[in-house]
C-alpha cells in the first residue's frame, strides 16, 4: 500500500490501526526485509504453557515429591531437561506449594498400654 503511494493515515484507516503502528511495521520491513518480530533479548523459556500444566498435574498426583523428582518425571514425559529450581519458580508463580510429609514419632510402650486400656474401658 505504501509503494502504491498511499499515506500512513489512509493505510491506518483502511486497516483500522494507529499511524504509529503502521510506521513501525514499514520501518521494520525497510531495515530487515521482513515483517516478523526481531529476536528478543534474554534467554527463551524452556517450557510452554502446556508443559507448565503437565507439571501442575504431576505435582497434584503427589504433593510430597521433592522438586528434583518432579524434574525427572517431567523429563520422562516430554524429553526436556530442566533444573529443580525451574519447577519451584513455576509452582510459586502459580501460587502452588509442595510439602514434605511430616514423620510421625513412634509410639512408646507407655502410649501403647494407655491406648489399649482406653479401648478396653470404652468397649
Amino acid at each position: 500500500m505504501r509503494k502504491q503511494g498511499k499515506t500512513l493515515e489512509t493505510i491506518g484507516r483502511e486497516l483500522n490501526r494507529a499511524i504509529s503502528c503502521i510506521k513501525r511495521i514499514i520501518d521494520r520491513y525497510n531495515e530487515t526485509n521482513s515483517y516478523k518480530d526481531r529476536p528478543r533479548s534474554g534467554r527463551p523459556r524452556i517450557s510452554t504453557q502446556k508443559d507448565d500444566r503437565n507439571l501442575i498435574r504431576l505435582l497434584k498426583k503427589n504433593r510430597t515429591e521433592p522438586s528434583h523428582v518432579l524434574a525427572n518425571q517431567w523429563k520422562l514425559s516430554n524429553g526436556k531437561t530442566a533444573s529443580s529450581s525451574l519447577f519451584r519458580r513455576r509452582l510459586l508463580a502459580k501460587k502452588l506449594e509442595w510439602k514434605f510429609a511430616v514423620k510421625k514419632s513412634r509410639l512408646s510402650a507407655n502410649h501403647v498400654k494407655a491406648r489399649k486400656a482406653f479401648c478396653k474401658m470404652v468397649k
